[in-house]
């Protein structure tokens, strides 16, 4: 599904050889991106007729995406009646599964969480499946409509064609049918993909202003190990059998010669993932107090590089070299238009942005296009907001 770009959307219109749902679509964006709004601004922005426009928006007020929330400036005649997201109700399901803790989580439209509940993962998937369908059989039954699906993000393979789980390394889960299995066992639709898809949709469709025209970015998260989602052109670039995207296993250094011996989920020790990860920075932090394995944990060591500890400060900013490293390849090999990091090292990001972005400048040596290096602002969960955003854009999006 592609997103709407409203700069360009005069000419998305659609016509009489096209079909109504897009200028419905059109219409919801413009409420969503630019609430509160009027049925006139929108027709303004639009160029379709008022009365098109009215009608669009009659028949989103009656189907609870919409609502009127009372009179605007005039510019003359009569005050506009103003139009906002409906947020009242809950529209979504998201499932995370983390390697660490499942998040489930109800949503409004505007991909807010209504309630959340979450509990540690267990490498027995089907101990997992059974909690699962028992939180959502729960929330079904307080459901006030029946159009919810429900999105899943799951830190693996996904092929989009099977829509089968083909591989979570960190398990090492092989050819899980969930999807199917969820949808069998509570009767609600279910939308699934990778975790970093899944959140690359979410910068995408909930993401700061400064990418909301942009088409073309990469979504890199740092969590236990690296994920990367592409977005080219608006939509999610995926690859033979959903394969693509796996840049954490893209080999940087030499272990021992570094002093690091974090092994990656696929069982190599020269990969990105390696050098990069939260467990990369706990093994570097470990090593440089002396602590135990398993004696530090990676919001441990964010909240120490806050106080200004000098160990946790030296091993965050030896992981955002190592980010910097890996981000280096995505510029030369992809040239996007930006690169946009989410997990719980954004939380330190005023502490580790030098180090990442003067590593980007002295090892990039070719002349390339300006990329913009951010922060997400998906927040500290970016894969539940991933989950949530894979149950509601359907609703917003584009299938032309």
């Amino acid at each position: 599904m592609r997103r709407i770009y409203l700069q360009k959307a005069k000419s998305q219109v659609a016509r009489a050889d096209t079909i109504r749902n897009i200028n419905r679509q059109i219409v919801l964006n413009y409420v969503r991106d630019r609430e509160p709004i009027s049925r006139a601004e929108i027709a303004r922005e639009t160029d379709l007729q008022r009365s098109t426009v009215s009608s669009i928006v009659n028949a989103l007020v009656e189907d609870g995406f919409v609502e009127e929330i009372g009179a605007g400036e005039s510019s003359g005649g009569r005050k506009p009646t103003m139009l906002k997201l409906r947020t009242d109700e809950v529209v979504a399901i998201g499932v995370d599964i983390t390697p660490t803790v499942i998040n489930i989580a109800t949503a409004n439209l505007a991909g807010e969480i209504i309630h959340l509940e979450t509990f540690p993962t267990s490498p027995d998937r089907a101990q997992n499946f059974q909690k699962i369908v028992k939180k959502i059989s729960a929330i079904k039954t307080e459901l006030k409509t029946e159009d919810v699906k429900i999105g899943l993000s799951v830190p693996g393979l996904v092929d989009e064609v099977s829509v089968v789980v083909t591989y979570v390394p960190y398990f090492h889960w092989e050819n899980w049918k969930i999807k199917d299995e969820i949808k069998d066992a509570t009767g609600l639709s279910v939308v699934i993909d990778n975790d970093a898809n899944a959140i690359a949709l979410a910068d995408l469709w909930f993401g700061m202003p400064e990418v909301d025209n942009i088409k073309n970015f990469a979504s890199l998260l740092v969590a236990e190990g690296i994920g990367t989602g592409i977005i080219f052109d608006g939509q999610i670039y995926r690859g033979n059998k959903g394969a693509a995207g796996e840049f954490g296993h893209m080999l940087i250094g030499d272990a021992d010669k570094e002093n690091n011996n974090a092994v990656c989920s696929c069982g190599n020790t020269h990969c990105w993932e390696s050098f990069a990860s939260n467990r990369a920075t706990i093994r570097r932090f470990n090593n440089l107090t002396g602590s135990a394995d398993g004696a530090s944990d990676i919001s441990r060591i964010l909240t120490l590089a806050r106080q200004n500890d000098a160990a946790a400060l030296q091993a965050i900013n030896e992981t955002a070299r190592y980010l910097g490293l890996g981000i280096v390849n995505l510029l030369v090999g992809l040239s996007p238009e930006a690169v946009i990091v989410s997990g719980e090292i954004t939380l330190v990001w005023s502490l580790i942005e030098k180090t990442l972005l003067k590593t980007i400048e002295e090892n990039i040596k070719q002349k390339l296009p300006t990329t913009l290096i951010t922060a997400s602002t998906l927040g500290a969960s970016p894969t539940l907001k991933g989950a949530i955003c894979l149950s509601i854009i359907n609703k917003f999006a584009s299938r032309n």
